[in-house]
C-alpha cells in the first residue's frame, strides 16, 4: 500500500507542465498554458494547465485533475500504475509497507513478466526483418497488396505500428535466432512462440504466416497473430488444411478476454472521439487504420468480454460494433448487448452489405462509404429488434410472431418509457400487429402466465381485459370487412392477450378471401388461431349471430349483423377497454410515485407524475364517450 505522504512528495517533484507537454503542445498565456485538448476533438485550443495549482482542466469537455490523473487518462493505466511511473520519474522511493517476502515474490513476478516482454519483442523485430529480408516473403507482402495495404506505400508507418512481419516457412527459424540472442527456450515456449517435440527439440509456433504483433495499451508486445499464406512453389502440402489464422498461447502476460488489439494504436483517436468502432478480424482493424479510421479495436477472436469493456471505458463512454453481416456476427452483437449493459457503455451498431466484411467494404467501396456506414449506425436495440422481426416478416404464421415476440421482450421491457414505444412500433410494424397492441400484449402474457393452453369456452373470462378483447373480436368475427376501418383499428389497438393474434389471424384470412375471391375459409383462419380461441372461435363460426355478451341482436335484411352496429359495439367495447387499462396503469404509476419519492429519485417521480395526468385524462375522455353512448 503507498501512502498519502509519499502521493505528495511524488506530486511536488513532478512538473505537471512538462509531462503534459510530452504529448500536448502547450503555450504559455500568463500564468496558465494551453493547448489542444486531448481528450476531445476541437479546433480551438480549450484545455489549460495552472503550474501553480498543478492541475489541468478543459473548457471543452470539462475533463480535469492532476499529474496522476492526466497519465491515467491518456496511457490507459491503473492508479498504481501511474504512481510507480511518476516516482520512477520523480526519484521517489515508494514506501511500501509489505514484508520483504511478499517483495520479493513481485520482484521476481516482475522480472519474469519483463523477461517475457522482452522475449516477445525480439521476436517482433526478427518477424518485422523477414518480411523484408526473406526470400518467401514476397508471399507476405503479396497478400498485404491484395488488401490494399502495400507495404511500400504511405501506409507503411501504420503497418510497422502493428508489427507487420513474416514468419518463415520451415520450423526453426525464430528457434535459431533466439538461441543466438542468448533466450532460453523455456522463455519462449511460455508465450507460444515456440513448441517442444518428443525428443526434446524445439520447433517455430509461427510457420509461412503473415503476422501482427498483439500489443498491451502500454505498447508492450504480448502475442502474436498469424494469418496461413499459401504453400511455396516446392514445398510439400500439409496432409491437412492447416487453420487459416493461429494465435499466442494465455500466458503471464496475455489473456484474450482482458485484451483489445488496436487499443494502444487508437486510444488517442478513441479518446478524442469518444467513441470506439469495435471490429471483429485482425485485418479488418488494420485496414480501418490504415485508412485513418483510428477509433478500431478487436476482441482477439472472442466475445466481447467484460474485461475488454471495462478497459476500452477508461477511454470513450461509447462503441459501434462493425461485425460481419453473416450469422455469426449477428450472435456476437446479441452478446455484446448484456456486456456493454453491465459495464455501462452506450452502444451502437453498423451493418455493412450481406457477405462482406470491414477490410472487404472498404477495398471494394472505399473509404468514404466505411464513414458513411459508422456515421449512419443505429442504436444497439434497435439492430436486435431488427434481427428478429424482419425475416419473420408480416406474413408469417402466428407462431413465428409470437416465438418474435418473446425474442425480443426481453429488450422492450429493459428501455425507458419514450424508447420502448419506438421499439414496440417497429416491431409491430414489421410482424403486422397493431403497435398499440404489442405491449399488452406482452403484458398480458406476463400477467397471466401459460394461459394459452386454457381452453375459454364455458368458462369466465381470467380477467377484464379479457373479457372486453374477447368480445371485439366476437363481434369482427361475423363482420371481418371491418377490420380496415380506422376508427375500429383505434379499438384494436386496444385488444391485449392472445386475442391480439386472434384480430392478426382473421385480418389475414380475410385479406386471402378478398384476395382469391372467395368466402372466408373457417378451417384456415382456426388453422391460424392459438390454441386457447380455437374452440370459442370453431363455435361462433358455427353460429355466427354476435350473442349477448356483446349486447347486439340486430340483424340485416340477409341475416347477417348489421356493420352499423357492430361498428358501434366495438367502439364501446373499446372505449371500455381503455379505461380498464388506463385505471390499472393509473394505479401502478401511482405506486411507482410513492417508490421514486421514498427512493429520492425526483425526476423519475416527475416524468411518472407527467404519465399520471396524461391517463387521468383519458380516463375523463372515455367516461365522457361512454356516457353519451348510452343517452
Amino acid at each position: 500500500m503507498i501512502g498519502r505522504d509519499t502521493i505528495d512528495r511524488i506530486r511536488s517533484r513532478v512538473d505537471i507542465v512538462a509531462v503534459i507537454g510530452e504529448s500536448v503542445k502547450l503555450t504559455q498565456r500568463g500564468r496558465s498554458h494551453t493547448g489542444l485538448c486531448p481528450f476531445h476533438q476541437e479546433k480551438s485550443p480549450s484545455f489549460s494547465v495552472s503550474a501553480d495549482k498543478q492541475l489541468f482542466y478543459c473548457f471543452g469537455c470539462k475533463v480535469s485533475g492532476d499529474v496522476f490523473k492526466f497519465v491515467e487518462l491518456s496511457e490507459g493505466l491503473s492508479f498504481i500504475e501511474v504512481v510507480k511511473r511518476l516516482a520512477e520519474r520523480a526519484g521517489v522511493e515508494i514506501v511500501d509497507e509489505r514484508s520483504n517476502h511478499d517483495r520479493q515474490a513481485e520482484d521476481r513476478a516482475r522480472k519474469d513478466k519483463d523477461d517475457l516482454y522482452a522475449v516477445n519483442a525480439l521476436a517482433c523485430s526478427f518477424f518485422e526483418r523477414m518480411l523484408l529480408e526473406h526470400p518467401q516473403s514476397h508471399m507476405a507482402r503479396a497478400e498485404l497488396d491484395k488488401r490494399g495495404l502495400s507495404y511500400e506505400s504511405d501506409m507503411r508507418p501504420i503497418l510497422a505500428s502493428f508489427g507487420i512481419g513474416y514468419a518463415p516457412h520451415g520450423g526453426d527459424a525464430l528457434v535459431r535466432f533466439l538461441r543466438q540472442q542468448g533466450v532460453s527456450p523455456a522463455r519462449a515456449q511460455q508465450v507460444g512462440l515456440i513448441a517442444s517435440r518428443d525428443d526434446g527439440t524445439f520447433y517455430d509456433a509461427f510457420r509461412h504466416r503473415l503476422l501482427v504483433a498483439i500489443k498491451d495499451v502500454q505498447g508492450r508486445v504480448v502475442a502474436f497473430s498469424g494469418r496461413i499464406l499459401p504453400t511455396p512453389e516446392g514445398a510439400r502440402e500439409p496432409s491437412s488444411p492447416p487453420p487459416k489464422y493461429v494465435n499466442s498461447r494465455e500466458s503471464t502476460i496475455y489473456a484474450k478476454g482482458q485484451t483489445l488489439f488496436g487499443l494502444f494504436q487508437g486510444r488517442n483517436a478513441i479518446r478524442a472521439r469518444g467513441e470506439a468502432v469495435i471490429v471483429e478480424g485482425n485485418f479488418d482493424l488494420v485496414a480501418l487504420h490504415a485508412r485513418g479510421i483510428e477509433n478500431a479495436v478487436a476482441p482477439l477472436g472472442t466475445a466481447f468480454t467484460e474485461d475488454q469493456a471495462r478497459l476500452l471505458r477508461r477511454f470513450a463512454p461509447a462503441i459501434v460494433l462493425l461485425f460481419d453481416a453473416d450469422s455469426a456476427g449477428r450472435k456476437a452483437t446479441r452478446a455484446a448487448r448484456d456486456t456493454c449493459k453491465t459495464v455501462g457503455l452506450s452502444a451502437r451498431a453498423a451493418r455493412l452489405p450481406s457477405g462482406k466484411d470491414p477490410d472487404e467494404f472498404l477495398r471494394n467501396q472505399g473509404v468514404e462509404a466505411m464513414k458513411s456506414v459508422l456515421k449512419n449506425a443505429r442504436a444497439l436495440d434497435e439492430i436486435l429488434v431488427d434481427d428478429v422481426c424482419e425475416p419473420i416478416g408480416e406474413g408469417a404464421n402466428l407462431a413465428a410472431k409470437q416465438a418474435a415476440l418473446q425474442a425480443i421482450r426481453p429488450i422492450l421491457e429493459d428501455q425507458d418509457l419514450a424508447f420502448r414505444e419506438v421499439l414496440a412500433k417497429r416491431a409491430a410494424n414489421r410482424l403486422g400487429i397493431e403497435p398499440g397492441a404489442l405491449w399488452r400484449l406482452l403484458r398480458g402474457a406476463e400477467i397471466a402466465p401459460g394461459r394459452a393452453e386454457q381452453k375459454t369456452t364455458g368458462q369466465a373470462p381470467l380477467t377484464e381485459e379479457d373479457g372486453l378483447s374477447r368480445a371485439i373480436f366476437e363481434a369482427l368475427l361475423t363482420c371481418p370487412e371491418l377490420l380496415e376501418e380506422p376508427e375500429v383499428q383505434e379499438s384494436l389497438a386496444l385488444v391485449t392477450g392472445d386475442w391480439t393474434f386472434a384480430v392478426v389471424a382473421l385480418r389475414e384470412e380475410m385479406r386471402n378471401s378478398r384476395r382469391e375471391n372467395r368466402p372466408l375459409d373457417g378451417p384456415a383462419l382456426l388453422a391460424h388461431l392459438p390454441a386457447s380461441i380455437q374452440e370459442f372461435a370453431a363455435a361462433k363460426l358455427v353460429d355466427p349471430s354476435l350473442g349477448p355478451q356483446t349486447g347486439v341482436s340486430e340483424a340485416s335484411a340477409d341475416g347477417r349483423p348489421d356493420p352499423l352496429i357492430v361498428r358501434r359495439v366495438v367502439r364501446e367495447i373499446g372505449l371500455k377497454l381503455e379505461k380498464s387499462q388506463a385505471t390499472a396503469r393509473y394505479r401502478e404509476i401511482e405506486r411507482e410515485v410513492q417508490q421514486a419519492e421514498s427512493a429520492g429519485d425526483f425526476d423519475r417521480a416527475i416524468a411518472l407524475s407527467t404519465e399520471k395526468a396524461r391517463l387521468k385524462s383519458v380516463l375523463m375522455e372515455s367516461a365522457r364517450e361512454l356516457s353519451l353512448g348510452n343517452n
